[in-house]
């Protein structure tokens, strides 16, 4: 199970990265005392010692977790390289083959040998809790960052019913049957992940009633307050009953507003779009209140003859909201954010450029932003075995806001940037893209050998071979058409490759050809429509803001998911951002098909 690696004499490169990641581990760079839990080996026995194998575990075994930790922040700082040379280290110190093997499978993980990964840490064996509670932690994060819900959340729900066991063992008491809700929102976030069908599915083979009821709990959720409290008469002894998760509690006592003012622009150069988006709502308000008695009354506040975002909002509370929508303007947005005093909660359709630091109230800000997509393929990609990347991206702020966002999650989870590709205007983007790929200079040295021996080489170019993944940021589907079929073109078409929507823009399938295997995000409601404009998003964004009206107070008491809408799954961060989280698919045929689960 464990490796053999660095078994012979550590050359000079070896030595110096075990000075390095040694040092930064044990504190070298600060004041604090070193960490004596922490190997001290010297260079010489490093350079000289044979790497033992790990110590017998004992059947209590506890494990070694500020070892294994070293070397998780080891490989996100340092590189695999050095968390490798750390692990060396501490089995030169002595460590048990349980410790030992979580590593070898946290370093299988980072290299993104998944299968390695998975088959070392099925074969860990620890019968103290803490340990069980800290391997099924890892494996639950593992499975969500590769998409696999259901069996992420059976091990969330596992993990909650040990955390209670060590709970009942620490106070001594038995009937203790509560937790708080944070294991309880992990789990409800993993299971929002599941369409009805998965849910019935799983709920209809469950044999463990507990695991069940949290299963129907949100099939009672997804049909509606009368079905959750019918689900509470009958589940009374359940975990979920006594704190109920993702603020259920105060989503059902919350109640619809009465009068909801919308901010758009609905006259001048964005009139089409706040029409678009009131399109939306309109739609959304009579499909959520098909009574006409029970239904809020709706009015528009334009904000272009206002002279402000504050005063289009001054007008809204004059004409009696209780709930304002909008604006769709970030420039307004922020406006509205950056007031000390909001009597009447804002749902706004777009995001500030800066968010407040700390918690807000009565404020939550949706959006289409580019950039929780960028996000979400750096952890697709990820979870997809991809460990190094080649970024492509347009020379403007929107590329440069795209790259920070990928790069955020990207680098967090251990993925590597080893180039980045900022296409410029002034030379042929094939020229760039052969020489970011590696192709060009491949060329290069294949004509030198041939003008040396006078005689063709029978050798073709290739690229380099330092990524594993591209993250192709373009802009629009034009751009996308142009340089997908440039990276074939450059030895490059084995790379998977990874776009965000902004590549496409409807049912165009013989355009669309070019662009085959390119995974992507993609919204449910382009997904789902049968015609596709430019405004179809938008649409989607004001007909999930009807949805949010149910869920704003919920939002607030709660950072776990909400609900499935037209533009993804949606949850509020306390600053009040609301994140969406969007379908993964790839092109196949000219045609965007779901992307199977690995």
């Amino acid at each position: 199970m464990i490796s053999k690696l660095h078994t012979a004499r550590l050359d000079i490169r070896t030595i110096i990265l075990v000075l390095l990641s040694v040092c930064w581990i044990a504190g070298c760079q600060t004041t604090d005392a070193p960490d004596k839990s922490l190997p001290k080996i010297s260079l010489e026995a490093l350079g000289q010692q044979a790497i033992p194998e790990p110590l017998p575990a004992t059947p209590d075994q506890q494990l070694d977790l500020a070892a294994i930790n070293a070397v998780r922040d080891s490989v996100l700082t340092q590189g695999v390289v050095a968390g490798r040379i750390l692990r060396d280290a501490f089995l030169i110190k002595g460590i048990d083959a349980t410790t030992a093997g979580i590593i070898d499978a946290d370093l299988a993980w980072y290299n993104g040998d998944i299968e390695a990964a998975q088959r070392l840490m099925k074969g860990t064996n620890t019968s103290s809790i803490e340990g069980q509670i800290f391997v099924l932690a890892t494996v639950e994060e593992r499975a969500r960052i590769q998409g696999q819900w259901l069996d992420a959340a059976r091990l969330a729900h596992f993990r909650i019913k040990l955390e209670l066991r060590s709970a009942q063992l620490t106070t001594n008491d038995t009937r203790s049957k509560s937790l708080t809700t944070a294991p309880g929102d992990r789990l409800w976030t993993l299971l929002m992940h599941l369409d009805d069908r998965q849910l019935e599915r799983a709920a209809a083979i469950a044999d463990d009633p507990d695991w069940r009821g949290w299963l129907t709990l949100l099939q009672a959720y997804r049909s509606g307050r009368d079905a959750m409290y019918n689900w509470l008469s009958l589940h009374p002894d359940h975990i979920a009953t006594a704190h109920l998760p993702a603020a259920l509690a105060t989503w059902l006592d919350a109640e619809p507003p009465t009068n909801i003012g919308v901010l758009l622009p609905l006259s001048g150069r964005l009139k089409s779009a706040g029409s678009a988006v009131l399109d939306g709502i309109t739609e959304g308000l009579y499909r959520k209140f098909p009574d006409p008695d029970k239904r809020p009354r709706l009015f528009t506040v334009d904000t272009e003859l206002r002279t402000s975002a504050v005063s289009a909002y001054a007008d809204a509370l004059s004409e009696g909201a209780d709930l304002v929508i909008g604006p769709l303007i970030k420039s307004e947005a922020q406006s509205l954010e950056s007031l000390k005093e909001r009597p009447t909660p804002v749902i706004a359709l777009n995001r500030p450029e800066v968010f407040a630091s700390t918690e807000v109230s009565n404020w939550s800000a949706m959006s289409l932003a580019p950039e929780d997509e960028a996000r979400q393929i750096a952890q697709l990609a990820f979870g997809r075995g991809q460990r190094k990347a080649l970024l492509i991206r347009p020379d403007s702020e929107w590329g440069r806001r795209m790259e920070v966002a990928l790069n955020e999650i990207w680098r967090g989870l251990g993925g590597v940037t080893a180039d980045t590709l900022t296409l410029a205007d002034n030379t042929a983007v094939s020229e760039q893209i052969g020489n970011s790929a590696g192709s060009a200079a491949s060329e290069q040295r294949i004509k030198m050998l041939e003008v040396a021996f006078e005689a063709p080489v029978a050798s073709r170019p290739r690229r380099r071979q330092d990524f594993d993944v591209i993250f192709l940021l373009a802009p629009d589907p034009a751009e996308a058409r142009r340089l997908r079929p440039l990276l074939i073109y450059h030895y490059s078409g084995d790379v998977p490759v990874y776009s965000s929507s902004a590549v496409y823009s409807g049912h165009d399938h013989g355009q669309n050809q070019d662009l085959n295997d390119l995974i992507l995000v993609e919204t449910p409601a382009v997904l789902q429509a049968l015609k596709i404009d430019r405004y179809t998003r938008l649409q989607a964004l004001g007909f999930d803001a009807i949805s949010m009206i149910d869920h704003w107070q919920q939002a607030e008491a709660t950072q776990a998911t909400l609900f499935q809408g037209r533009t993804g799954l949606l949850k509020r961060l306390s600053n009040g951002e609301i994140e969406r989280e969007l379908n993964s698919v790839a092109f196949d045929g000219g045609k965007l098909k779901a992307l199977p689960v690995r």
